[in-house]
């Protein structure tokens, strides 16, 4: 077998097409990650970014849902939450969540949409050593990413969970969430981000620290070394916040464990098409089984829907996929809101 590394993906007609779809799209590692997987394992597939703006959203992302080879795309910031209107269902934690970033097209046409991010951090930091179950968390920044994290957190069996965020709406609502949802979490609003006593788990879900000159998120004194500290940017890789958990000694690391996390769940938009890609992604998350929380992506197909299907049948499939479309596009952009954008 050719080793991955000197392998040419060749894209041609039968390539099954994937996306990201954001703005700006430039600090994205998903392509990255994915193609670099699809390439090891053979697989005619290649995810790319697509830099989708704000006023084009509905219908930018309506005309790839009608393409008859894009079979999913991730969404991320800032169109997590306005994803959820261009699905016919979601999971039980996207409706929690109230957002989703990933989106994939079933065998019947419609689509389904599912929150993975706070999911991918539970798997990267279990990746790396660290077991959420009965350890108290401060997590600064409550909204979309935030929230998902915080809802992630909590299924995984965090004691407690200690919000920070300057709009002191956001952890009073995401509080009052958690609570409802896992009472064996006990979710609060913190008033002093830089106080960790009695914490084991530091994440920071908010933008501070992107930018050039941000510092830290809060004034933090020097932190214990037995402190496990996550900061979900990507860029810079390396952030105030981990360059300073790193000097007092602490286990610290950016948002990559939290996207390669992701992959188990991302991959299997293609497991219909192609089993071996679950296996490679859960074999890279060094995982034996779908996480929990993956289940409602991991669930298994109909006997209708399997490859093993007659002709007439993936035809007829794929003609109620292509009116489900159709009739999706125009029930979206007959709203005067949306034609307004699409002009």
């Amino acid at each position: 077998m050719t080793p991955p590394a000197t392998r040419k993906h060749r894209i041609g007609g039968a390539t099954r097409l994937f996306g990201i779809v954001g703005i700006p799209v430039t600090q994205v590692k998903t392509p990255q990650l994915m193609n670099a997987l699809f390439e090891a394992g053979g697989i005619d597939a290649v995810c790319l970014p697509f830099d989708v703006p704000v006023n084009v959203f509905e219908p930018a992302v309506a005309g790839l849902q009608a393409l008859g080879n894009v079979d999913g795309l991730v969404v991320t910031v800032p169109h997590k939450v306005r994803a959820m209107s261009m699905v016919d269902e979601v999971s039980d934690t996207a409706r929690r969540v109230g957002a989703i970033n990933v989106m994939r097209e079933r065998p019947d046409g419609s689509w389904f949409g599912d929150m993975f991010d706070g999911t991918g951090l539970v798997l990267g930091l279990k990746r790396i050593g660290f077991e959420v179950r009965d350890k108290h968390v401060k997590q600064l920044g409550a909204g979309g990413a935030g929230a998902a994290v915080a809802h992630a957190l909590a299924e995984a069996g965090a004691a407690s969970i200690a919000l920070a965020d300057p709009q002191r709406e956001l952890p009073e609502q995401l509080a009052a969430r958690l609570n409802r949802f896992y009472p064996g979490c006990a979710a609060s609003v913190d008033i002093d981000p830089a106080n960790l006593a009695g914490i084991d788990l530091l994440v920071n879900c908010s933008p501070v620290g992107m930018r050039p000159g941000d510092g830290m998120p809060a004034a933090f004194g020097a932190f214990s070394p037995a402190l496990q500290v996550v900061d979900i940017i990507m860029t810079p890789a390396e952030t105030p916040l981990l360059e300073h958990a790193r000097q007092c000694g602490c286990r610290a690391t950016n948002g990559r464990p939290m996207i390669e996390g992701q992959l188990a769940a991302f991959a299997n938009v293609l497991r219909h098409r192609n089993a071996r890609l679950v296996f490679m992604f859960l074999r890279r998350a060094r995982l034996s089984a779908p996480p929990p929380s993956c289940k409602s992506f991991f669930r298994p197909l109909p006997a209708s829907s399997t490859p093993t299907r007659s002709r007439a049948t993936r035809s007829a499939v794929r003609r109620r996929a292509r009116r489900s479309t159709a009739s999706r596009i125009r029930r979206r952009m007959s709203s005067p809101i949306r034609i307004a954008a699409a002009n």
